[in-house]
């Protein structure tokens, strides 16, 4: 996990006053990291970039997700209480990816793009508030493919971030999607019944 700093401790990191930094923030000279609710930090790859070392590959991206866009609310806390986990134990977020989407749907956009970064290995650290935030089955293969492409999972397993409703919801079109299936197959096997008199 990459070390965090705040200005006045990474100024001590690489010799430069805060005031400094600040305006080679401002400038656009070397950019501080900013939290989702807007604090300035840095890291130890920010620190070797800035001393001109070499650093590790790959980034460390926070993921969170809620199924419909009414829960605006509880995106904003999923959020913010991810910010206050990585600040507390030292892990350093390059990225912050918000989606609305289904758990059940492996089409999302934002999901569908974090996929293809971890096979490209070009993330180093995934975190997520609770496991149904990255997908609602099939987590494990998930896991098992971050594993295998070189990306760390963290699962903060905060299940308060994890609306119930969306449960329902879910096993609801789950069952309608069953009951779908069924009603098609009793019509194939009717169909097939009346051909087979016929014949």
């Amino acid at each position: 996990m990459d070390k965090v700093y705040s200005i006045g401790k990474f100024g001590k990191r690489v010799g430069r006053s805060p005031s400094r930094l600040r305006e080679m923030d401002r400038k656009g000279i070397f950019r501080a990291r900013w939290t989702a609710t807007g604090r300035r930090y840095y890291t130890e790859a920010d620190a070797l970039r800035f001393l001109g070392e070499p650093a590790a590959q790959g980034v460390t991206v926070v993921y969170c997700r809620v199924s419909r866009r009414r829960q605006q609310a509880d995106l904003q806390r999923q959020v913010a209480a991810m910010e206050t986990y990585c600040l507390g134990v030292g892990v350093a977020v390059d990225e912050w990816l918000t989606e609305i989407g289904g758990g059940l749907n492996f089409k999302r956009k934002v999901f569908l793009k974090l996929m293809e970064r971890i096979e490209q290995r070009a993330i180093a650290h995934l975190l997520i508030a609770h496991q149904d935030r990255l997908t609602r089955f099939g987590f494990d293969w998930f896991a098992h493919f971050a594993e295998q492409h070189g990306c760390t999972l963290t699962v903060v397993n905060q299940e308060s971030l994890s609306p119930p409703e969306e449960m329902v919801e879910d096993l609801m079109a789950i069952v309608h999607t069953f009951s779908g299936r069924l009603y098609g197959l009793r019509s194939y096997q009717k169909q097939l019944g009346e051909a087979v008199r016929d014949g």
